[in-house]
């Protein structure tokens, strides 16, 4: 009887220990940074894909966000504009947007939905603008309201790669509703956060 009762008194004490233990870990444990929430921004950036001299069609139905059809909650387009990104949450990069619609774009390559590579060789290269300003975030840009963004490939004169830049609109700041003078938000109904999504 007193072996049982020294027994179970030892396995007292190790759980005690054990709680003490995992008290203080829990205390003292890194906490995970706390994550943004959906609609913590809600930015609007005016872009365009140059291709061998070939403006890309974003404007397609398939790489549209609706409610229907959900390619990003974070960073998409939608109403048919295939000309300004919608960005719902801080952090997202050029390069989510870009896998959300199946496609890849970093430093050496652009590949499009239809696995059709534009990769630096010799003669031509990938290039990257942000409000006229070459720049090597690529992928990795966090892009901020209003940001202007050129990327292109290929061997183009200084001319044309002028042309290019001065072809991104500047109809974000519609949307985001800081140049009211130029027209009205339109109501993104399609807009897969589920509210209006008018900043």
């Amino acid at each position: 009887m007193l072996f049982l009762n020294s027994q179970n008194s030892k396995i007292f004490v190790i759980v005690i220990i054990l709680l003490v233990i995992l008290g203080i870990t829990i205390i003292f444990w890194p906490k995970p940074a706390s994550m943004p929430l959906i609609d913590d921004v809600h930015y609007h950036a005016d872009f365009k894909v140059y291709l061998n001299g070939e403006q890309f069609n974003f404007s397609q139905t398939k790489y549209m966000s609706t409610n229907q059809s959900k390619l990003s909650n974070f960073v998409h387009l939608h109403d048919s504009n295939g000309e300004v990104i919608h960005k719902h949450i801080s952090g997202a990069t050029l390069g989510e947007f870009f896998t959300s619609l199946n496609m890849t774009f970093n430093s050496t390559c652009f590949v499009t939905d239809m696995r059709h590579a534009f990769c630096n060789n010799g003669d031509k290269q990938l290039k990257f603008f942000v409000n006229g300003i070459k720049r090597n975030e690529y992928d990795g840009y966090d892009f901020q309201d209003l940001d202007r963004i050129l990327i292109t490939f290929g061997s183009d004169s200084q001319t044309a790669l002028t042309q290019q830049l001065n072809s991104v609109t500047d109809k974000a700041c519609i949307q985001s509703n800081k140049c009211p003078a130029r027209g009205v938000p339109v109501n993104e109904s399609s807009c897969v956060t589920g509210s209006d999504c008018i900043a």
